[in-house]
């Protein structure tokens, strides 16, 4: 009889790793056997992020990087280590992002910018570095949206432009890398319960004109409950293994989406009785 040869261990790079949904994607790819280096800018969180880890798994299958996504140089430095440590690269989630609050009508342009660079730049910036590798392995992009990726509530200012565009950022850059094996998924979730859930106004809304307190709550004050990080980090693993296209969190969104295509005006409606 013939002798089957090992099985290949897969790996990961994770960016946003060193907190909230970057840490919990990182632990269920750990437990289902993958190989991660955590991407986070502060190097201390990063290494707290990585002691937590490593009490739950093997300290040889995580590695961190301290850079910045949207650094090109950085990031190829990124993958180049990531394969030197695990020999290849299966998945890359694209966690980075930010969140914002106010009327689209008062932001700043360089806020605008900014928020661009963070949600989109940093994705595009960690693909373009992670492309060879990816496809070589024929692996998995998966980037993180938002239900503001596919809906547009009020009071989320340019956030809402930023994971429009990560979304079509996603499609396109999925049928251009299909030839090469490569999927491209994303992963579209409402409010994610925090950590740290504490009513503090992080987007100091009460500062700026037009926009209620209540905006200051996750989802710009949706009438969701909050989303467990370990769930929507399932949905992540769940899109790397079954190579899904998207994954709206949670299911019943899409019901808005559908009538938005046979009617915008009454999703328009239904949109803001949904949100404070």
């Amino acid at each position: 009889m013939g002798v089957t040869p090992p099985t290949k261990t897969p790996s990961a790079i994770v960016t946003g790793a060193s907190a909230g949904l970057g840490l919990h994607v990182c632990r269920q790819l750990l437990r289902e056997g993958y190989r991660v280096t955590m991407l986070g800018r502060n190097p201390e969180r990063l290494q707290h992020a990585a002691e937590l880890l490593s009490k739950e798994h093997s300290v040889d299958s995580i590695a961190v990087f301290a850079g910045d996504a949207c650094d090109t140089e950085s990031m190829q430095t990124l993958v180049d280590q990531h394969v030197a440590q695990f020999g290849s690269l299966d998945a890359l989630v694209n966690v980075v992002g930010r969140s914002d609050r106010g009327l689209l009508i008062n932001s700043d342009p360089a806020e605008l910018e900014s928020l661009f660079r963070d949600n989109v730049v940093s994705a595009w910036t960690c693909c373009r570095a992670a492309y060879e590798e990816l496809k070589k392995s024929r692996g998995t992009i998966v980037n993180l949206g938002s239900l503001a990726s596919r809906v547009a509530p009020r009071y989320l200012g340019g956030y809402v432009i930023a994971k429009h565009a990560l979304v079509g950022f996603s499609r396109q850059l999925r049928m251009e890398l299909e030839a090469d094996g490569i999927h491209v998924g994303v992963v579209c979730p409402g409010p994610i319960r925090r950590d740290d859930d504490q009513p503090i106004d992080r987007y100091q809304t009460d500062k700026k004109a037009g926009v209620p307190a209540t905006a200051a709550q996750p989802g710009g004050g949706a009438k969701l409950k909050g989303l467990p990080p370990e769930k929507v980090a399932a949905a992540v693993l769940r899109c790397i293994q079954d190579r899904k296209i998207e994954i709206v969190m949670p299911p019943k969104v899409r019901a808005l989406m559908a009538i938005n295509a046979v009617s915008p005006r009454l999703a328009d409606w239904l949109l803001s009785k949904s949100t404070a």
